[in-house]
C-alpha cells in the first residue's frame, strides 16, 4: 500500500489524530511489523502472523515482537534488576515496585495469560523470563535515519559487551548495563562478579583499526580507578547486520579486543592519546585567545 494511502487507512480505522498516524506507522517499522520499499508499505512476515494469527492467542504475538523489537529494552532492563529469580527459575517482585520501573512493559506482559500473574506480586514464568533476558531484547530501537548513526554503533557495542560479560560471568545478574541510565559514568558496563567491581567503557567502529574518542570525563575516571577500568573495542561492526549473528561472527573474530588498565596502557606507550579539540574564543578587546576546551582525546 502507498504510504499516503496507509495513513488515511490507519487515521480511519484508529480515530485518532491525523498527527498520531506516521508515529504510529514508525513504531510499527522499528518493531518489524511493516517494511518500507520507497513510498510503498507492506507487512513483514511477522507482521503477517500479529495481523492473522495474534487474536487467537490474546495478543502474544504482538507482545513479543514488541519485546523482542527493544522498544522497551529500559524497562526490562529495570525489571531484571529488581526482581528476583526463585529456585524454578520464575521471576518474582512485589507489584508496585514492578509497575513503578515498567509499568507499560506490565501491560504488555499481562497478555501472556498463565505464563504471568500478577497480585500482590508479579510473577513471571521461567520461559518468558529467558525471553525477556535474551540480551537481543535490550538493543534500543535506532535513531531516525537523519540523526547521526554513532549512537546506534555505541549501543550496539554496548549490547555486545554486555552479552559477552554476561556469558563468561558466574552471576550474569551482577552484570549491570549501567549508561542505559546514566551516561556521565565514564563506563558503560560494570561487572560486580569481581573486587574490585570492573567498569568498562565500549567502543565500537565499522573499522577494524584500533581507534577510539576518549573523553575527559573517561579518561579521568581511568586514572581514578586503574586496573579496574577496561575499555572493549568492537572492529568491523555493521548496523545493517542482525545483532545475534554479527556478535557470534565477532567473537569467534576475537573480538571484543579488551584494553585493561587504559591509564597504565596510555602511560607506558602501548597506546597513544591525542587531543582533537579546541575551543576557540575572542575577548571584547584586540586580543585573542585559544583556551583549550574539555578536550577529547582520540586514542590509537
Amino acid at each position: 500500500m502507498d504510504i499516503r494511502k496507509a495513513r488515511l487507512y490507519l487515521w480511519r480505522e484508529c480515530g485518532g489524530p491525523m498527527d498520531d498516524v506516521p508515529i504510529l506507522l514508525n513504531l510499527l517499522m522499528q518493531v518489524g511489523l511493516v517494511e518500507a520499499e520507497g513510498t510503498w508499505l507492506r507487512l513483514s512476515k511477522e507482521g503477517r502472523k500479529v495481523a492473522t494469527q495474534d487474536h487467537r492467542t490474546g495478543g502474544k504475538h504482538l507482545g513479543l515482537a514488541l519485546i523482542r523489537s527493544g522498544i522497551f529494552a529500559a524497562q526490562v532492563s529495570r525489571l531484571l534488576e529488581v526482581g528476583k529469580v526463585d529456585s524454578s527459575r520464575s521471576l518474582v517482585c512485589p507489584a508496585e515496585l514492578a509497575i513503578s520501573v515498567a509499568p507499560q512493559l506490565i501491560g504488555i506482559l499481562r497478555r501472556f495469560g498463565q505464563a504471568v500473574s500478577l497480585t500482590n506480586e508479579l510473577n513471571v514464568s521461567a520461559d518468558l523470563v529467558t525471553e525477556m533476558g535474551d540480551v537481543w531484547s535490550l538493543l534500543p530501537p535506532p535513531v531516525t535515519p537523519e540523526a547521526d548513526h554513532r549512537k546506534d554503533m555505541g549501543n550496539r557495542g554496548e549490547l555486545y559487551s554486555y552479552r559477552y560479560c554476561r556469558l563468561a560471568a558466574d552471576d550474569p545478574a551482577k552484570v549491570r548495563w549501567v549508561a542505559r541510565d546514566d551516561e556521565s559514568l565514564g563506563y558503560d558496563i560494570e561487572d560486580l562478579n569481581f573486587v574490585p567491581k570492573r567498569r568498562i567503557e565500549v567502543k565500537a567502529s565499522a573499522e577494524k583499526v584500533v581507534r577510539f574518542f576518549l573523553s575527559p570525563n573517561e579518561l579521568e575516571v581511568a586514572r581514578r580507578l586503574g586496573d579496574a577500568y577496561e575499555v572493549h573495542f568492537w572492529g568491523g561492526v555493521s548496523l545493517k547486520a542482525p545483532v545475534k549473528g554479527e556478535f557470534d561472527r565477532l567473537t569467534k573474530d576475537g573480538y571484543p579486543l579488551v584494553f585493561r588498565g587504559l591509564a597504565t596502557l596510555l602511560t607506558s606507550g602501548y597506546l597513544s592519546a591525542i587531543p582533537t579539540q579546541y575551543l576557540v574564543t575572542r575577548s571584547d578587546g584586540d586580543d585573542r585567545n585559544v583556551q583549550q576546551s574539555d578536550t577529547i582525546m582520540d586514542i590509537q
